[in-house]
Formats: structure tokens, C-alpha cells, sequence
């Protein structure tokens, strides 16, 4: 295998890194707006993805209290209050 090596500025390092954030930055927001994790409300497939769980253990955890909301038969959950609840879970 061949071997490339270039020498770069420590101005020039600092540029490169900044640039690779940044675009890695955009890519993840993107990925996450694509998943719909930037929404307040998630039905419970996003809330799955969200949590990385099962849809039977989203079940569960709502049997133990986890906040849902009910609107005429739809099912919503709201990241603020799964967020919460999870921190007061966890404690």
C-alpha cells in the first residue's frame, strides 16, 4: 500500500478540523430532522426510534407510568415529558 503524507500549518490543521465539524454537524441535524427527533410530539414508531427500544417495551414502560397523550384515539408522546420521566426513572 502506498503511503501519502502532507504537512500542514497549524493554521492550516485548525481550518481543516473546524470544516470537518462542521460539516459532520450539518450531516447529524440532517439525519435527525430526517428521523423526526427534532418534533416536540412523536407517535410511538418515532418514540421507539427516539428511545431505542421495542414497541414492547415502550408498552411496558407505559404500564409504569411512562406520560402518553390521547387525543380521540391517537397516541402522541411529548420528548419533554418521556425525557423527564426517564430522568426521574432513572433516579
Amino acid at each position: 500500500m502506498n503511503e501519502f503524507k502532507i504537512t500542514l500549518s497549524e493554521e492550516q490543521a485548525q481550518e481543516l478540523s473546524t470544516t470537518i465539524y462542521t460539516i459532520f454537524s450539518k450531516q447529524i441535524e440532517q439525519v435527525r430532522k430526517d428521523a423526526s427527533l427534532n418534533k416536540r410530539y412523536f407517535t410511538k414508531k418515532e418514540t421507539c426510534q427516539y428511545l431505542h427500544i421495542s414497541n414492547n417495551t415502550l408498552d411496558k414502560w407505559v404500564n409504569q407510568g411512562l406520560p402518553k397523550i390521547v387525543i380521540e384515539g391517537v397516541v402522541r408522546f411529548d420528548k419533554e415529558a418521556v425525557n423527564q420521566w426517564l430522568h426521574c426513572f432513572s433516579q
